[in-house]
């Protein structure tokens, strides 16, 4: 009765009974048994639910009925099996099971309306009943809590149509959509159990506090922990749990007297499952702590019929979806969620601001990918270390393989991973992993490892100990050491196909002189392994159209099972052929993708737009199915985001990703899901010529709508800008970054093009048009650099120049002033001018600039012979032609990048010096004061010797007391970024004296460079390919803004030691010691201070500048500024925009889980706020906020 078909609803949630969705606030449970079973008595039975339902459905608001049935009854009485299982429920002590004929569960929004209805058709029902009912008053509190009032029940439960539909009602047979299964328990609460139990072990009974917080480190026997669990996809299939508190104990009007527990699913042995899980393996000794404080008194399994089935009213639209007001927190914007739940049921419910949701497909996928994201807040998964090559290959050939090159060893390795190891169906490996996950529904298939550059990533070892040892020593490198951090060639791939590229790469194998194969360094052994390793990504696939194959046969919808018979025959034909249509390219892109991360090279995906636009173009599909594939890459790509950074497990290795030919220590606090997944559009296109032609097409637009629709940190979108892009891409990219996360990012072409023209190296106009990020924003030419980058910390400079070589930040008593780092340059004292400190500034930084290119110079090449990467280098333009992997010099394109850190800093740092000591209108100390002021932390650190403790704690306090003055007076000052125009004059020339020391040094070769770098030149150049660095200096602090500042000393700024410093080159935040206050500047004013020839022109490596806009900032002043930024009327050539407001930020620290979908721009990708730790949840509630 009465349901209205939408274009998200499907059949199963329009034939559910309608008072199911209800919100259970107070209500009565009948429960009874009948005199007969006879036929007469089931059409009385259905008679007089049918006058319930229509007295409700009538004269009531907010009311509702369930009605549900003995399953063999109600068989028996339509003539059907309804087979159920009652192993747990009717053979535990804990657990009632008293087999009722008739449940009806009457929903109100108070007590006395629900008593009204009951009252009005009891003596109705009583004459069909054996034994007179007795209803079961039930109710919650107002604030909808139990417990005592301490907890809130039923939050987790599925509120949007998809979920309702997939994981609550059965589908199928039309006679019986909207039907499903219930169980119920009359508990009865053990209140001295309970009182007896201190706040915070009732807290780790259920896993969450009183607020609703799931607690990141619950025990193994938290309530919310026992009652979840995975089907054998690694799925959590949810309940619909609408449990009602009754009665009172003991005359306590705080303590219930119990829970009338009622759930519902599709799946009756969902249940069994769950109670097994709760109880444990010893029944009487539950393993759930709450079923300590828990007894069964009464109890069934029920069938709930579809409303056609009775005659009831049935679900009419997306009005009759409940949401729980717990999660109904959104932003007033209308394209920003904050959590899960209210996305899902506003999108599906067709009541999103954007207007154009995902589809019910799309939607499906995404409730799927929520649920795998909150698996992470149940249990620490810990992805095993892989076998050694040695163990996987005949023992008569072990000898063998060990002494084979390291190249063609590593070229096995990938095979074995990807064709054995982390894709067969077989392996424990990739199935206990969740790598063999797939959907019926899914349009892309292949799982993404859970490798991240801050948690590490697993690879299969292939050095003997005796190399391990030798390259440890060498360079603290290992087989974990590949990079990544490229853009491969996937147009190569797209064109070529895998057969195409192993016959081109066996074509060069078989001229290669025979006396040349057993040479080391052979291009031999480059093109074997290379043809090894995409033999493997062959057996990737294969193995994937296996799967896919499987899927379909389990499937019981027929569209999902051609679905999955369409992506069997397009894995197995991409095997050898090139993609034929648009579908075909994004999923072998995709699954390459896939490989490369599996085998631990993380990379991106280059320039989308530009690849597919050409498959788009011949294969004239409509633009919703070109953008549900998109949309579908969306998620693939983003599926495996982690949350709970309590269960976070470290993968990391000394050796693992070498940025610049050596291991080490990098921070990885903020790269917990950091993918390295980058997606750039937009931009010109790769072509000749004076006059630049714009490349955005319909697949822009395709990526553009995805990352705005779409949740995830990962890809993280690209989008090139440029002055005469048409309105309509800026408009949306506009739309898209208040959504949150800071999605996409943009580049400014017409400034950025130029820049990397100037930068050496043989980049043409051509080449210089065609780049795309790397995996965090640095430009790559796509499909064709290798990289290396090193740091440089201009902080640290000053430190060195106010303090005569040393940094300051560990002085005192062990290091007297400090770490030796540099020349000794005059003492404070003697620094008698700001120009005299300003030069020797740069003396200072030209010595950290040096020692930067020294330690990329003196290591390049290192990885060749240690961890090369056969299956990425056919993905680089060069490799193959060279016969030489991408990190022995086989790429076109070397660049090499100097990268600035804390520049914004040292910035504000020598501003405060020049006004603070040596601006007559404004000076307030001098120099040796200011230089100990720092190195005691303004005033918070009073060591030794610099404050003697015989002086005693006055002089001591006295002196602090002033230190934390000055500090006041430097913290008024005028910063970068605020567009005071004396502050960004001295911006730009500490940015042009840093970018001229960077491109001198190596381009006049400095005299403690030039030897190394003329090896360089002569071991990697012929006659056909010289060699040649392309110099990209840039500012990165990526999502090191925490770890960077670290070794960093107080600073003239007011920062204080240790603490955070400013991402990339964006405006200083406030410091972390004081209230989150962020300022507030104009945007337009602020970018002032990037609109720099040495910023937009010499910074070629991209200098992004980060900013945080309020939730309110008017979208069409958003898109006003958008264009501005592309017609290049504001500075810089990277700016990328988070939009989320202070208390969003601080209501998110203080609930995760219902703020789980804010996102953040993290200096080089986005990242999920919940996730990070809370140094840089505070470095982003103290950045500044910029608006219209």
């Amino acid at each position: 009765m009465g349901s209205v078909k939408t274009s998200i609803l499907d059949e199963a949630l329009l034939g559910a009974q309608r008072g199911l969705l209800m919100r259970a606030i107070f209500g009565q449970v009948l429960t009874f048994n009948l005199k007969k079973h006879d036929k007469d008595t089931f059409h009385a039975v259905q008679d007089a639910i049918r006058d319930l339902s229509d007295d409700i459905t009538g004269n009531y608001q907010d009311c509702g009925l369930i009605a549900a049935f003995n399953p063999e009854l109600w068989g028996t009485w339509t003539q059907r099996s309804i087979p159920i299982s009652v192993k747990v429920l009717a053979n535990s002590g804990k657990f009632k099971y008293d087999l009722g004929d008739v449940l009806l569960y009457i929903k109100a929004p108070s007590h006395e309306i629900a008593a009204k209805i009951v009252d009005h058709h009891l003596k109705r029902l009583d004459e069909l009943s054996l034994q007179p009912i007795e209803p079961l008053v039930v109710g919650k509190r107002p604030d909808a809590r139990i417990m005592a009032g301490r907890y809130l029940d039923g939050i987790t439960n599925p509120n949007d149509p998809v979920s309702l539909a997939e994981d609550i009602l059965i589908s199928g047979d039309p006679k019986y959509q909207g039907s499903c299964f219930a169980i119920t328990q009359k508990f009865e609460f053990d209140w001295p159990g309970i009182a007896s139990q201190a706040a915070d072990t009732q807290d780790e009974m259920f896993g969450r506090n009183p607020d609703g917080t799931s607690l990141p480190q619950h025990a193994v026997h938290a309530h919310i922990r026992r009652a979840h669990i995975e089907d054998s996809n690694g799925d959590q299939r949810k309940l619909l749990r609408q449990a009602l508190p009754y009665g009172t104990s003991a005359g306590h009007a705080g303590r219930e007297e119990g829970l009338m527990f009622v759930a519902f699913c599709n799946e009756q042995e969902r249940f069994e499952n769950i109670l097994e899980n709760l109880l444990g393996p010893q029944p009487n000794r539950p393993v759930d702590k709450l079923m300590n404080v828990v007894q069964g008194v009464a109890g069934s399994y029920w069938y709930v019929p579809a409303a056609a089935e009775l005659g009831v009213m049935s679900v009419c639209g997306p009005k009759d979806v409940y949401e729980d007001p717990h999660w109904q927190v959104a932003s007033s914007n209308g394209y920003l969620f904050y959590n899960s739940q209210d996305y899902l049921h506003k999108m599906a419910t067709e009541s999103y601001t954007g207007g154009d949701p995902p589809n019910p497909r799309l939607l499906s996928l995404m409730a799927r990918t929520f649920s795998h994201w909150r698996d992470s807040w149940m249990q620490r998964q810990t992805f095993p270390r892989l076998p050694h090559l040695e163990t996987l290959v005949d023992p008569k050939e072990k000898d063998s393989i060990l002494k084979k090159p390291v190249p063609i060893r590593k070229g096995l390795a990938n095979h074995k991973t990807l064709a054995e190891l982390l894709s067969h169906h077989g392996n424990p490996i990739a199935r206990n992993n969740g790598l063999l996950r797939i959907e019926a529904k899914e349009l892309l298939v292949g799982v993404i490892p859970d490798f991240t550059l801050g948690r590490g990533k697993e690879v299969m070892p292939y050095l003997t100990k005796d190399e391990t040892i030798a390259f440890w020593v060498k360079a603290q490198l290992n087989e974990w050491s590949a990079m990544g951090h490229v853009v491969p060639d996937y147009e190569r791939l797209v064109n070529q196909g895998l057969g195409g590229l192993i016959k081109e790469l066996q074509d060069h194998l078989e001229k290669v002189p025979n006396e040349d194969k057993a040479k080391k360094g052979s291009a031999a052994v480059f093109y074997q392994s290379c043809i090894d390793s995409l033999k493997g990504v062959q057996g990737y696939l294969r193995n994937w159209a296996k799967l896919a194959t499987q899927a379909g046969l389990k499937a019981e919808n027929p569209e999902d099972k051609k679905n999955m018979d369409e992506v069997a025959h397009r894995l197995k034909r991409l095997i050898e052929e090139p993609p034929q249509c648009f579908h075909d390219a994004v999923q072998l892109i995709f699954s390459f993708h896939c490989c490369l991360h599996l085998v631990g090279e993380l990379t991106s995906l280059g320039r989308l737009d530009q690849i597919l636009w050409p498959f788009l173009q011949r294969d004239k599909i409509p633009a919703d199915r070109a953008q549900e594939i998109i949309d579908c890459l969306w998620i693939k790509i983003g599926e495996n985001a982690f949350f709970n950074r309590a269960f976070i497990y470290d993968y990391v290795t000394y050796g693992t990703t070498s940025v610049c030919g050596v291991g080490g220590n990098f921070p990885q606090g903020g790269g917990i899901n950091q993918w390295v997944q980058q997606i750039t559009v937009g931009g010109y296109k790769n072509e000749e010529g004076d006059e630049a032609v714009g490349g955005a097409n319909l697949v822009t637009m395709l990526c553009l709508r995805a990352a705005r629709r779409i949740p995830v940190n990962a890809p993280t979108l690209s989008l090139r800008v440029y002055k005469d892009m048409p309105a309509e891409y800026l408009e949306e990219a506009a739309r898209g970054i208040l959504a949150g996360g800071a999605q996409p990012i943009l580049y400014n072409d017409d400034k950025l093009c130029e820049a990397l023209h100037k930068s050496g190296g043989g980049v043409d106009r051509k080449w210089s048009r065609h780049y795309a990020a790397d995996g965090c924003y640095e430009p790559m030419f796509n499909g064709a650099s290798e990289f290396t980058f090193n740091n440089v910390a201009p902080m640290l400079a000053l430190e060195q120049t106010i303090n005569q070589g040393a940094t300051y930040g560990n002085a005192g008593p062990e290091q007297l002033r400090g770490m030796k780092q540099t020349f000794r340059s005059p003492p404070a004292k003697e620094i008698k001018s700001f120009d005299q400190l300003k030069n020797m500034f740069v003396d200072q930084l030209e010595w950290l600039v040096v020692g930067c290119y020294n330690l990329m110079l003196s290591n390049y090449g290192n990885l060749a012979d240690i961890c090369p990467s056969p299956l990425l280098s056919p993905l680089i333009d060069g490799c193959i032609q060279k016969g030489r992997d991408q990190t022995n010099g086989g790429a076109r394109f070397h660049i090499i990048a100097p990268l600035c850190v804390g520049v914004s800093n040292t910035i504000d740092s020598l501003y405060a010096i020049k006004k603070l000591v040596y601006d007559a209108t404004s000076a307030l100390t001098t120099l040796p004061e200011l230089l100990n002021c720092l190195i005691c932390d303004w005033g918070y650190n009073m060591i030794e010797p610099y404050q003697n403790q015989l002086s005693g704690s006055a002089d001591a306090g006295s002196r602090a007391l002033r230190y934390q003055e000055l500090r006041l007076s430097a913290m008024a000052l005028p910063k970068w970024g605020s567009g005071n125009e004396e502050v960004n004059e001295l911006g730009n020339w500490v940015v042009s004296e840093a970018v001229r020391l960077c491109n001198e040094v190596i381009r006049k070769p400095h005299p403690a460079l030039k030897e190394t770098l003329d090896n360089i030149t002569k071991n990697y150049s012929t006659p056909e390919f010289p060699f040649e660095f392309v110099v990209t200096p840039g500012i990165g602090t990526f999502e090191g803004y925490v770890g960077d500042g670290i070794p960093c000393g107080a600073s003239a700024d007011g920062r204080r030691n240790g603490m955070p410093i400013a991402s990339d080159l964006s405006p200083v935040p406030a410091p972390q010691d004081l209230p989150a206050n962020p300022a507030f500047r104009n945007i337009y004013q602020s970018m002032k201070s990037v609109k720099y020839d040495s910023i937009e022109l010499g910074l070629s490596n991209a200098s992004p500048v980060d900013m945080n806009i309020p939730e309110d900032f008017p979208l069409e002043k958003l898109q006003e500024f958008v264009k501005a930024y592309a017609r290049g009327e504001v500075g810089g050539n990277l700016i990328t925009l988070t939009c989320a407001d202070l208390e969003t930020y601080q209501n998110a620290s203080k609930d995760p889980e219902k703020y789980n979908l804010v996102r953040v721009r993290m200096g080089g990708w986005t990242e999920f706020y919940a996730t990070m730790f809370p140094a840089h949840q505070e470095q982003h509630q103290r950045r500044q906020y910029f608006t219209p």
